[in-house]
């Protein structure tokens, strides 16, 4: 299944910064969620979808 999710950075939330999108190929919800801050431990992420599934954060914490 491939998911995406939807981050943004501290400095953003306030200002209404962009949300930069990150494809994961083969993963679920969960998984992205991790990789996305595995990866990038500063970004908050506010969403992540895979399929029909959608998990909202609410900002400025995000989903962790």
């Amino acid at each position: 299944m491939t998911a995406s999710t939807f981050n943004t950075y501290a400095d953003l939330i306030t200002d209404g910064g962009r949300h930069a999108r990150t494809d994961w190929p083969t993963a679920d919800l969960a998984a992205a969620v991790t990789a996305t801050l595995t990866r990038d431990p500063d970004a908050i992420v506010s969403r992540a979808v895979a399929g029909d599934r959608c998990a909202v954060g609410h900002l400025p914490g995000g989903l962790a």
